[in-house]
């Protein structure tokens, strides 16, 4: 192996047997302490980030130590495919070429991922690891022009998020402004996290949409990624929604049910109908209107509305209504 041999364990202060999370959590104390950032100036600070980065690259990745642990410091010569730490990159100015680097243990190619864990804390307190003066608001850019890492820009991504609707809104369907969080390519050192943009956006929304269904936002993500929509639709006071078919309760009185007549029934669209209704009908009893429920997205028309029967008993009675039931319950018997 030669004098030149890179003992990548003693590098991070572990043993061979080290954990996975040992391992993670031994980069990210070293890291912790020699980031440039925190040594500002510092070149052996620097040089000594570089070597733990790279002995985190190949201890922090199954296959790459499976192989390092074999081969020892040739481990790149017998490995097909791998790829080890970019030449001439330097932890605090750039990687040449806009190489992605993997730091491996949780931070693949992102040092805003990295600045999170190790110097959120210092970050929201106000004070920069380097013993800059407190900003009401500071952000590194990640990515693109003016990296001072030299990192390239973050990929696209898509982003998931929930639509709230009525049921009104998914009856008529229409167009709906609503506002999104959208990750840019900024850390926000002060909050220890990506920074965010509030993006105000328009949703298409179609008519007779359902609870749980999907709408995508095409390029609103991240970087040109898609936003996907899960739709959940809000309690109505009146309306229940079964599929495409709506049921709507309605009060009817006890001698209406007793001896037919006229029911108002009330729609979603805002109108109501009127409906003739048998002698003898019984509470709990449903009427079906053709047509009347939601929009169907496929096949085109509507579901249906469904009047459930609830009859009420009057609390008070006249003394005529009172003489009449008496009566009437007296020829019962």
């Amino acid at each position: 192996m030669g004098p030149s041999y890179k003992d990548y364990y003693s590098t991070l202060g572990v043993s061979k047997t080290a954990t996975e999370k040992e391992i993670k959590a031994a980069y990210r104390k070293l890291a912790r302490k020699h980031h440039p950032d925190v040594n500002p100036g510092n070149k052996g600070a620097e040089d000594k980030f570089k070597e733990i980065s790279e002995a985190n690259e190949v201890l922090g990745d199954t296959e790459k130590r499976k192989k390092y642990d074999q081969y020892g410091d040739q481990w790149k010569a017998y490995s097909q495919g791998g790829s080890g730490f970019p030449s001439g990159a330097t932890a605090g100015g750039g990687f040449p070429g806009g190489q992605r680097v993997d730091f491996g243990g949780g931070f693949p190619g992102d040092l805003s991922d990295l600045f999170g864990t190790l110097f959120a804390e210092q970050f929201r307190q106000g004070s920069a690891p380097s013993g800059g003066q407190q900003q009401t608001r500071r952000t590194v850019n990640f990515g693109g022009s003016g990296d001072p890492f030299g990192m390239p820009a973050p990929t696209s991504r898509d982003l998931e998020s929930e639509l709230r609707l009525s049921l009104e809104d998914a009856y008529n369907g229409g167009t709906k402004g609503i506002s999104i969080q959208v990750p840019t390519g900024r850390y926000d050192l002060d909050r220890g996290g990506r920074s965010t943009e509030l993006r105000r956006v328009d949703v298409k929304i179609p008519a007779g949409v359902g609870e749980g269904q999907k709408i995508r936002l095409g390029g609103q993500g991240v970087n040109g990624g898609d936003v996907m929509l899960t739709v959940r639709l809000l309690a109505h006071s009146s309306f229940e929604r079964k599929g495409d078919d709506l049921i709507v309760e309605v009060s009817l009185s006890y001698t209406t049910a007793a001896l037919g007549g006229e029911m108002k029934v009330p729609t979603i669209e805002g109108k109501t109908l009127t409906v003739k209704l048998p002698a003898g009908t019984q509470s709990g009893q449903q009427l079906r209107l053709t047509g009347k429920g939601m929009p169907k997205l496929k096949e085109g028309g509507h579901g249906d509305l469904y009047a459930r029967i609830k009859i009420t008993v009057p609390k008070v009675l006249s003394e005529r209504e009172r003489a009449l039931l008496t009566e009437l319950a007296g020829g019962l018997a």
